[in-house]
């Protein structure tokens, strides 16, 4: 069994914002999974950062198509309810209007 191998990464490009790449090998995959579900309003948030400052979730830091990629070395990623939303960031819940 491997260790767990997730990596972000951003596509570097001149006259746009780069797609964002996530690359995972199963373990990877199973580790932010069990990580996603675990979110609830109690624990809303988790952190992955480079392997070897992580607390929670680690990330890798070798981009996989280093001259076309910039590799992102921190993410946090949060839960947050429609309700709490509503209250603190309500103008993510408009609707865009063209």
């Amino acid at each position: 069994m491997s260790k767990p191998r997730i990596t972000f990464a951003l596509e570097k490009t001149d006259d746009a914002p780069g797609e964002l790449r996530i690359y995972l090998n199963p373990e990877g995959r199973n580790l932010l999974i069990k990580e996603l579900a675990h979110l609830s309003e109690e624990s809303d948030h988790f952190h992955l950062q480079d392997e070897d400052w992580a607390i929670e979730v680690p990330l890798q830091t070798r981009a996989y198509v280093p001259d076309r990629e910039s590799i992102v070395d921190a993410v946090k990623i949060m839960l947050r309810p429609d309700e709490w939303d509503r209250e603190y960031f309500p103008h993510v819940l408009e609707s865009e209007v063209e």
